[in-house]
């Protein structure tokens, strides 16, 4: 008995140590599956937070949708209330200082007809002539005189160009003794023509040109006009000038 004694301890020992391989197998699994599971556990929380950053970002795309009616009613609505352009008058007189009170102008409106005057009392100065319509008024003279008119309730405004000078204004309507007035006539074998504008306040601004036919005329401040005897005195010449009258159709 005593000689079995070390074999029985040699198999006792192969036996634990192939329950202990035996057992580590089974174990090793285990720890694969637990690890596994932890990092299924790790990424899920990470898809289930971009979920709802996406439905957010989804959820914000529509919010802009409504403001394109909002933005096209209010451009309708404001082109709705934009003011009609006022229609030309048949006859009307208009006079005034421009801005700045530089010069003056007088424009005067008979049917389809238009005649304006530009003035500083000296050299710059220029006649127009243009042609009414429902649009805009325009108006040219010698030396590149130009001007542009928009009708207004009792008034007009625009901005105007005589001898490279421009200017802008908005004057009303005037009645007589304000207003226009004009001469054509011979001093001294010279054809010259001599225009006055007459303010409300009855200060009045005037020229002469002395070469009326040239295409390019030089002026001088034009003597005084008697408003009531509509005449004035240049070189020793009594001037008998006319109204330009809208109203009446006289000096068109």
């Amino acid at each position: 008995m005593k000689r079995n004694t070390p074999l029985i301890t040699l198999l006792t020992g192969a036996a634990l140590g192939v329950a202990l391989l035996i057992a580590s197998m089974q174990a090793t699994p285990s720890a694969n599956k637990s690890i596994g599971y932890s990092a299924s556990a790790t990424t899920s929380p990470t898809t289930a937070s971009s979920a709802p950053a996406a439905a957010t970002a989804a959820a914000s795309t529509p919010a802009t949708t409504p403001s394109s009616p909002a933005n096209a009613s209010s451009s309708a609505a404001a082109t709705a209330s934009a003011p009609a352009a006022a229609a030309p008058p048949a006859k009307a007189d208009y006079a005034g200082k421009v801005q700045g009170g530089g010069a003056s102008v007088a424009i005067s409106i008979h049917g389809s007809q238009a005649i304006a005057y530009i003035c500083n009392d000296g050299v710059v100065e220029g006649w127009l002539k243009g042609t009414v319509t429902h649009g805009p008024l325009v108006l040219t003279g010698k030396n590149q005189a130009r001007i542009t008119v928009a009708y207004g309730s009792g008034q007009v405004s625009g901005n105007a160009v005589a001898h490279g000078t421009h200017y802008n204004f908005a004057v009303h309507t005037v009645h007589r003794p304000s207003g226009l007035y004009t001469v054509t006539a011979l001093v001294r074998g010279a054809k010259i023509k001599a225009g006055w504008i007459v303010l409300p306040d009855g200060t009045q601004v005037g020229s002469v040109e002395t070469n009326a036919d040239s295409t390019a005329p030089s002026a001088m401040t034009a003597p005084m006009l008697d408003v009531a005897t509509m005449t004035a005195v240049f070189e020793g010449v009594t001037l008998h000038a006319v109204q330009v009258s809208g109203s009446t159709g006289s000096g068109f």
